[in-house]
């Protein structure tokens, strides 16, 4: 498979021109590739991620890796909230599902579906989305959430559909 997009890893401070996207900033601190900027130039990451503290560590075809703290997406109990891992996984299933789209073309969710299989307490939980499938007009991943000592959180399966420009 190959990307459609250029991708390097935005780095901080690397003096990225805010007036040519207004959200260069959001995007270096999130980790987001330089290459996939001119998709997200209307919205950014959105606010939803900048709530939730998700940085993204890898986005690729094959994978989309990311972080996201246990602290502050907690629920009632104190441990991570199941929505907040849904949140993860839905992002990193979207920004999947946009890579393999390529710059003309956006992935909007059909379905998503979550196990959660332990708690997340304290620290990091690590989000990596891989294809089941990458169609013309769908496509279909697997997400699975850890804590740092590597136990499974939550498994999600997300469905996109792929939406030619209007």
């Amino acid at each position: 498979m190959t990307d459609k997009y250029t991708i390097g890893t935005a780095a901080p401070g690397a003096g990225h021109d805010a007036g040519v996207n207004p959200f260069a900033d959001q995007l270096t601190r999130h980790g987001v590739p330089v290459g996939m900027w001119p998709m997200l130039s209307a919205h950014g990451v959105g606010t939803l991620v900048e709530k939730l503290g998700i940085v993204f560590t890898e986005i690729t075809v094959e994978r989309v890796v990311a972080t996201m703290p246990v602290q502050g997406n907690q629920q009632v109990a104190g441990i991570l909230h199941g929505g907040a891992s849904v949140a993860l996984a839905e992002t990193l299933g979207s920004f999947a599902a946009a890579m393999h789209a390529g710059p003309t073309r956006r992935p909007v969710g059909l379905d998503i579906n979550a196990t959660h299989h332990r708690p997340g307490i304290s620290g990091l939980v690590t989000g990596v989305c891989t294809p089941i499938h990458l169609g013309r007009s769908t496509t279909a991943h697997e997400i699975t959430i850890a804590n740092e000592a590597g136990q499974r959180v939550c498994t999600a399966r997300i469905t996109n559909m792929l939406l030619d420009p209007s």
